[in-house]
């Protein structure tokens, strides 16, 4: 029931950035900087620090050339790579903004570029090593600057207004950062989730389709085995004395009678295993413990006599074997499964006696990661978030609640109409 473990690593790693996307953004920032010191320098005709400046611009140009030259356009760079990349964007911001005024400089915001693209492709750790690298570079802008160009004497702005605008920049760059970070992580959560939920439906889907193969496989061989069969016994009658061939013509007879007993057997396995079959939902809730295999507490099973019959898709069945396999794992010394109609709806209903879903946690109850949830496990709340996936796909909603008297309990409710006659709703 569970998927496999590379498929979900896959969607846990960090996305990384291709390296003809870092070449076009950083060209972009080479262009608008050549912009602004040709409109200032030329147009507006301020004093600039040209041999330093061009040579600023002048290193971000040569590393973009040697990045397009030394990678294939569709090369991706990750982790410390990527964190390189970003920190020397942020040096040589800072290095124009040191040769053109410092924090005065208005274009000071822009060092709120690096650490925002930072959110989305670094881990926590190396978008903080950023955003400390950062506020280090605003701190020497507010101590050591050149002056503003300007025409006649620069503005001299307070030391109070620099350290207050510093703070401006810092803000910005932790709420854009820490906003955007969040962001990615919940949409990363999300589709390591849904990898999870669809390679567990693949897989399903797999073996039913191997199945039906298997199954016209044996109806297909069966004409031509039963012919071989026919002649392998008429050469059995004919020479079973024979010194010569008699023994080889009666294990060809008994060779025959045992493939064709192996057809027979994969046809009714393959038609057992017939996809989506019809069949009480009370069976099905049996099926699911079965998939538990031996258990380490008893799965108790508890049915009303006026359950409806329901298809046995993928969804449903991974959805509650879920919901069971988290009940098992958290469960002090048993589990109760039990299934319920009142005419309109059916209620499926999961209880355990362990301790209980954290409290803090319940209104977050299937999203994709909520961190460790359950003290006992340290589990991420991805196994609840591909039940109720798979549960309201089927047209189900799930709600989750701690007993009275110690314990959790999920309660997955259709309405009758859903559960019999709709397989799976569209997503």
């Amino acid at each position: 029931m569970k998927p496999s473990p590379s498929l979900v690593a896959a969607a846990l790693e960090r996305p990384g950035v291709r390296v003809w996307t870092l070449v076009t953004l950083r060209w972009i920032a080479i262009g608008g900087q050549l912009a602004t010191l040709v409109y200032v320098g030329l147009y507006l005709r301020f004093p600039l620090h040209w041999p330093s400046l061009a040579a600023a611009v002048a290193a971000a140009a040569v590393l973009n050339i040697g990045l397009a030259t030394l990678y294939p356009r569709q090369a991706r760079l990750q982790g410390n790579a990527v964190l390189l990349h970003l920190a020397f964007d942020l040096v040589q911001a800072g290095v124009l903004l040191y040769l053109t005024g410092g924090i005065g400089n208005p274009f000071a915001i822009l060092l709120v570029v690096p650490v925002t693209i930072s959110a989305t492709l670094l881990p926590a750790r190396a978008m903080a090593a950023l955003v400390a690298m950062a506020i280090a570079i605003l701190f020497l802008l507010w101590h050591w600057a050149m002056p503003l160009p300007w025409l006649g004497e620069p503005p001299r702005l307070p030391r109070l207004y620099g350290f207050g605008a510093g703070v401006a920049v810092v803000i910005a760059m932790i709420f854009l950062g820490g906003y955007v970070w969040l962001v990615s992580a919940e949409s990363r959560g999300r589709a390591r989730a849904l990898v999870a939920t669809e390679a567990a439906l693949d897989r399903e889907t797999r073996m039913a389709a191997l199945g039906a193969l298997a199954a016209a496989a044996a109806h297909e061989l069966g004409g031509p085995l039963g012919t071989i069969t026919l002649i392998a016994r008429d050469l059995c009658e004919a020479l079973k004395d024979d010194p010569v061939h008699g023994k080889d013509v009666r294990l060809l007879d008994a060779e025959a009678a045992r493939s064709r007993a192996i057809l027979v057997g994969i046809a009714r396995r393959a038609e057992a295993e017939e996809p989506m079959p019809r069949l009480a939902l009370a069976a099905l809730l049996h099926e699911v413990v079965a998939s538990q295999g031996p258990a380490r507490v008893p799965i108790h099973v508890r049915a009303s006599n006026d359950l409806p019959v329901v298809r046995r898709t993928p969804e449903l069945l991974h959805g509650l074997a879920n919901l069971v396999d988290n009940a098992v794992r958290h469960a002090g010394s048993s589990v109760d499964l039990s299934a319920r109609t009142d005419g309109k709806a059916v209620l499926v209903e999961v209880r355990d006696d362990g301790p209980g879903f954290p409290e803090n946690l319940l209104p977050r109850l299937g999203e994709p990661d909520l961190g460790p949830s359950r003290s006992t496990s340290g589990g991420t709340g991805l196994g609840i978030f591909i039940a109720t996936t798979l549960i309201e796909r089927t047209g189900g909603r799930l709600r989750f609640a701690n007993r009275p008297g110690g314990g959790a309990q999920v309660d997955a409710r259709w309405s009758r109409t859903q559960i019999e006659d709709v397989a799976v709703i569209p997503s």
